[in-house]
């Protein structure tokens, strides 16, 4: 009986070594493979060592890590068999391999690393472990009756039952009338700031008391409410208007950076002469590709990125992340590499998120430096994506929840395939992602974190449409519009989605809110600002193709569109909302198309159409021997930055096919000062071209 007990035994272990030892034999296993093991966490495994002699037999083991044994000598009594436990504790991911030597004779040994899996945070009424034995996570619930808060559930006093969380629901209220209080599910309370309306006098602003809510209170006295001359001024006083008759002395026309303020002497406004606004720093890239989307922060800093362009692409292309200060000491250029040839890459592809500046080199690299100290955080190609076939980033975008939203073209042309990617901003991993068998543009995202972008079909495909889809934080698509023409989301501000023609469309269903612009009137594409969620200001551009170029501000209050600025100009460039509420934009007056020369011109404007400030923007990099000119053409959209008191303005040089070198120059930023006080970057709203100073794409 207790030798075919042997037999089975050693027909359940496999194939097997039969090693001499003195004057008798072991039997050992030939190989000994371990599973899959999470990195750090050992795994042990038990083989038979059998004496086949009836004396006993003492043998000396050793090995090497990862692999372990718990001893160096085994004794193993006569016609015996000894469980000897080998332990493997992987510190690398993949194949581990190594041997184990018994009295000379190597027994092959191999193990798999393999990463532990995010078990997450357990909920109010759940534990959870992570298993090394199954390298899974093991939920339970706790015992039913057990205390529990649920903040992200909405519960307080709750008790557990059957793993959830039950009580009455939270109560939110913080005690101050100036915000709206609510338990969001998954969210936790919020509390967001109300919204005043505006008032329906110029000299009673609205403001919130934490105690009263709404109300209005005057304005500063003298504040102009209607036309202003020397002779007679409609001035607020006390919160009302009145006319009164200015005093000699009295300013008429405010200060801007290029002119003085104008005073009244003998009833005429004496304004001292205006000088042209040169730049109070400049930058000139020593490369050929300066990447320049106007990113700043909170503290004025300047981001950008600058990569070689040599004649003969190599692989392996080389950035530099460059970050300076709001007058122009360099805070640092980190250097940054990548796989594959150096191409270019699209707009809207810089951002700051979560202390960091996240940039795309060569549309396929995602990187992330520290926005403090320039130290490299995390890089990513999007050719690792879990899916195949995705090359190319055509846009970026934050939702200021920790999450970034990028679109990721097909590498194949012909099969028109984008990815909804969305990755973590702190590590760059890849939470989640949606294949689209179409293109999506014009990603967009309002304050809850959900996304907005224009589907197209591939070209030719039969039925199809272009539709804006809104897709929800976990990149569920919650609903697709066919819009009549396809139209790119601007911006998403108050539950309303504003798209290329001025038209509105609801944030909940898609549902047209607003018309479009009428056909005397096209919207530049790039541009869209709100100041909250009643009005918003656009630049426009007259479509007349026989009479001067005009640009023109269209201001829309509660669905009212009013057209309250114009100029005789051939373009203008983003727009940008400052603290008060008046559009700040660059406008290009072409003299020539021979010279191409251009006057390019800053302007401040209030939504009532006062004009606050027009300067005339020169820069001596573009004429012979350093003489200042007018700014050279610019190229516009994603070219300029405003940070509250600076201007910055990516130049190119004149176009001029006939002449000589000398008026080439390489890539230039400049930078104007708009006097201190400056005008300041709008608090709340879609303050600029990417929703945020920061480019987040979203409104603040």
């Amino acid at each position: 009986m207790r030798r075919a007990w042997w037999l089975i035994l050693l027909a359940a272990c496999g194939d097997r070594l039969v090693v001499p030892v003195g004057s008798g034999e072991l039997g050992l296993p030939d190989a000994v493979q371990f599973p899959a093991t999470a990195l750090s966490f050992p795994r042990e495994q038990a083989i038979p060592v059998v004496n086949r002699g009836r004396a006993p037999k003492t043998v000396t083991l050793s090995t090497a890590a990862p692999f372990s044994v718990p001893t160096a000598v085994l004794e193993v009594p006569g016609g015996a068999e000894v469980a000897l436990s080998i332990a493997f504790t992987p510190v690398a991911l993949g194949v581990a391999q190594g041997t184990l030597e018994v009295d000379g004779v190597s027994i092959p040994l191999e193990g798999l690393g393999v990463t532990a899996p995010e078990c997450g945070a357990a909920g109010p009424c759940e534990v959870v472990r992570f298993d090394p034995n199954t390298v899974s996570c093991v939920r339970g619930a706790k015992a039913n009756g057990t205390a529990c808060e649920d903040a992200l559930g909405c519960i307080e006093a709750g008790a557990c039952e059957e793993g959830r969380c039950l009580g009455r629901a939270a109560r939110c209220d913080d005690a101050d009338a100036c915000t709206t209080d609510a338990c969001a599910v998954g969210r936790g309370c919020r509390h967001e700031a109300v919204e005043c309306a505006a008032s329906t006098t110029p000299c009673l602003a609205p403001r919130c008391d934490p105690r009263l809510g709404c109300t209005t209170s005057p304005v500063q006295d003298g504040t102009p409410c209607g036309a202003v001359s020397c002779e007679l001024a409609n001035v607020c006083l006390a919160g009302a208007c009145r006319t009164v008759v200015p005093p000699e002395g009295f300013t008429c026309a405010p200060e801007s950076a290029c002119r003085g303020e104008g005073v009244c002497r003998a009833k005429q406004c004496v304004t001292p002469p205006q000088r042209d606004l040169k730049p109070r720093w400049t930058y000139t890239s020593n490369d050929g590709d300066l990447r320049f989307e106007g990113v700043t922060d909170a503290q004025g800093h300047w981001y950008w990125l600058e990569c070689g362009a040599g004649a003969m692409p190599q692989p392996g292309h080389r950035c530099s992340a460059v970050s300076r200060t709001a007058d122009g000491l360099e805070r640092f250029r980190t250097d940054v590499t990548g796989p594959g040839v150096l191409r270019g890459t699209t707009s809207h592809t810089q951002l700051l998120a979560d202390g960091r500046f996240i940039f795309v080199t060569n549309e396929t690299t995602l990187v992330a430096v520290d926005a403090t100290s320039g130290a490299l955080v995390w890089q990513r190609t999007m050719t690792s994506l879990p899916s195949t076939g995705f090359r190319d980033i055509a846009e970026l975008a934050e939702d200021g929840h920790g999450q970034l939203w990028t679109v990721v073209r097909s590498a194949q042309n012909r099969q028109r395939q984008d990815a909804l990617v969305r990755l973590d901003a702190s590590t760059g991993a890849v939470r989640g992602e949606s294949i689209q068998q179409a293109s999506l543009r014009g990603l967009v995202l309002d304050d809850a974190g959900r996304a907005f972008a224009l589907r197209r079909p591939p070209d030719g495909l039969p039925g199809g449409f272009s539709a804006l889809v809104r897709f929800e934080p976990d990149g569920s698509e919650r609903f697709a519009v066919q819009l009549p023409i396809g139209q790119l989301p601007v911006m998403v501000l108050g539950g309303r989605v504003v798209l290329q023609d001025d038209s509105v469309r609801s944030a909940v269903d898609g549902r047209e809110l607003e018309p479009p612009l009428t056909a005397d009137w096209t919207a530049w594409q790039w541009t869209g600002v709100g100041a909250d969620a009643t009005s918003r200001v656009r630049v426009t551009q007259s479509t007349y193709d026989l009479l001067p170029s005009t640009i023109a501000l269209h201001v829309t209050t509660r669905g009212q569109r009013l057209k309250a600025f114009e100029v005789v100009a051939s373009r203008a460039s983003d727009l940008y909302l400052t603290a008060g509420g008046e559009a700040l934009f660059l406008t290009a007056d072409e003299q020539g198309h021979a010279s191409a020369a251009t006057a390019t011109h800053v302007r401040q404007v209030h939504p009532r159409g006062l004009e606050l400030m027009s300067c005339n923007l020169v820069d001596e990099a573009f004429w012979r021997g350093g003489a200042e000119g007018p700014l050279g053409p610019l190229q516009f959209g994603r070219e300029t930055g405003f940070n509250g008191r600076w201007l910055a303005v990516r130049s190119l040089p004149i176009d001029c096919p006939v002449c000589d070198a000398d008026f080439w120059a390489p890539p230039r930023l400049a930078f104007y000062d708009l006097g201190r006080p400056g005008p300041g970057v709008g608090p709340r709203g879609w303050v600029g071209p990417r929703g945020t100073p920061g480019g987040s794409q979203r409104a603040r």
